[in-house]
């Protein structure tokens, strides 16, 4: 079972905690020294350093459970405290405390560029917890219905969500009115929804009116309304009410869907613009998108506009002299070549290039590379430079051999955004080339086999012969193939494929 996107980041996290939990006890002192240097400068965040300190100290210890839970108990922790406040003090507190563990990171033998960025993350959604109550972009059915319940448009008393176990049902929450219930009400159970109503009611003061429990099954609950109204009169209006609150959820899960596609392009961004040289870039690129998204295997591929060709380039989790050999013309790529033809007839400056998901690799590749890297589903990212609306090449991914999936909306946006990043990183390290191709000159299959014939010593009317082709014909392929290969005469040619590994 191959991860979300979600689970991915997830992992970063829990890599994050795990760096903090190994070396707890340096770190500990590292922010010991640095509240130390600030109460010596008498410094005004330096008692807001000394709780935050406290704080973290105290939950470190559980550094190796699950992440957001941990998360979230900081964040609860921390907003509690009576020291603490959104502030830009608090924003310096912070990143001292995490400057500090980096400083800690650096020191040690062995450490990678992954172990800083995976405390980075930590550390970023840390702060989200703090200074938002709703980081995990969950709505609160609790604050929901007790709103309800004191709400003056509807004579509600109170609402009752219910548990069932053992084939009973039990009060698990009342809202709203609740001075008359005995202390041990989460006691209270009954066989049917109807006899434990009837029992809330029986401990209600007696008053004017008639009163009456309407039930309400909602998702994997049950609610008990108390109200004077008629069910025709109260019912539409906690339809409406729960409607209401359901999209609510609805839009903060969408919020959190973008949220995380965000966070892995931002943690895509921080990698490739390390790279130093183009190789670096390709390497770094090919990773990303493994790392970040949630494919396992990552071929990366240049595009030659001019031979209108595409060049193996580099492979992640892949055989990468297998990827490297691959120099295919588009022309034998139908869908390939639709898209790239699409792409030139909209013109200059296309904000977003999409990317081509295929349920069945076969739709659009050669049987032969499918067969070769056992490949099902697959998606065709465009490496697309827009600063210079220029398609530099292409990334395909999948979740391994032989493993179908679904590409969905907030994958397909970020697959985007990773190849516009990776197009403007390829460009700046490609020395304003039009062009990212690899050294070995690009030959069709037809200019191969009269390259051979000519290396085996035939003569141009034997080529012609042999392959069915006029003289002429094979004089032109001769001096393509010259050109392509930038050699004087034949030998010299046949001495270049032959090292290039072309024949």
């Amino acid at each position: 079972m191959h991860r979300t996107l979600s689970e991915k980041l997830q992992a970063i996290l829990q890599d994050g905690m795990a760096v903090i939990g190994r070396h707890r006890e340096s770190i500990a002192a590292r922010w010991n020294e640095k509240l130390g240097e600030l109460k010596k400068k008498q410094h005004i965040a330096a008692h807001s350093l000394e709780a935050a300190i406290e704080l973290l100290s105290k939950h470190m210890t559980e550094a190796n459970g699950e992440a957001r839970e941990w998360l979230k108990t900081i964040g609860e922790a921390w907003r509690s405290h009576s020291c603490f406040s959104p502030s830009n003090k608090m924003t310096f507190v912070f990143t001292m405390l995490e400057n500090a563990v980096h400083e800690v990171v650096q020191a040690i033998p062995g450490s990678t560029f992954h172990d800083h960025q995976a405390v980075q993350y930590l550390f970023s959604k840390m702060y989200e917890a703090v200074f938002s109550p709703t980081v995990d972009n969950q709505p609160d059915i609790g604050r929901f219905l007790e709103q309800l319940a004191v709400s003056r448009q509807m004579p509600i008393h109170w609402i009752a969500e219910l548990d069932k176990a053992d084939g009973r049902f039990y009060v698990k929450k009342l809202y709203g009115e609740a001075e008359w219930l005995p202390t041990d009400v989460h006691m209270m159970g009954a066989d049917t929804i109807f006899s434990l109503g009837e029992q809330l009611l029986a401990y209600m003061p007696k008053a004017r009116g008639k009163k009456r429990v309407i039930p309400l099954p909602w998702e994997e609950s049950v609610f008990l309304f108390c109200t004077d109204e008629a069910d025709h009169q109260v019912l539409p209006f906690l339809l409406h009410s729960f409607e209401l609150f359901h999209a609510g959820g609805m839009a903060l899960e969408q919020t959190k869907q973008d949220q995380l596609w965000k966070d892995a392009v931002i943690l895509f961004d921080r990698l490739i613009m390390r790279a130093k040289s183009l190789q670096q870039a390709v390497e770094y690129i090919s990773s990303g998108f493994v790392s970040y998204l949630p494919f396992e295997r990552c071929a990366l591929f240049a595009y030659s506009s001019v031979n209108e060709s595409g060049f193996g380039l580099y492979g992640y989790k892949l055989d990468i002299d297998q990827i490297k050999s691959i120099r295919e013309d588009i022309n034998a790529l139908p869908l390939i070549k639709q898209y790239v033809q699409q792409l030139q007839l909209l013109g200059n400056h296309m904000a977003n290039v999409p990317p081509i998901y295929l349920s069945d690799a076969a739709e659009g590749l050669p049987a032969k590379y499918v067969e070769q890297f056992q490949l099902e589903s697959i998606v065709i990212a465009p490496i697309y430079a827009p600063s210079e609306n220029r398609l530099i090449g292409a990334a395909i991914l999948d979740q391994g051999p032989r493993q179908p999936f679904t590409l969905s909306s907030d994958i397909f946006t970020a697959v985007m955004k990773f190849g516009q990043s990776a197009g403007e990183v390829l460009a700046k390290f490609n020395g304003g080339r039009p062009e990212l191709v690899p050294s070995v000159p690009h030959l069709s299959p037809r200019e191969i086999e009269v390259l051979k014939l000519v290396a085996e010593g035939a003569s141009t009317y034997e080529a012609a012969k042999r392959l069915h082709l006029s003289e002429y014909t094979v004089r032109d392929y001769v001096s393509a193939i010259l050109q392509k290969m930038n050699a004087k005469n034949r030998t010299e040619a046949i001495v270049k494929a032959i090292r290039d590994g072309i024949i």
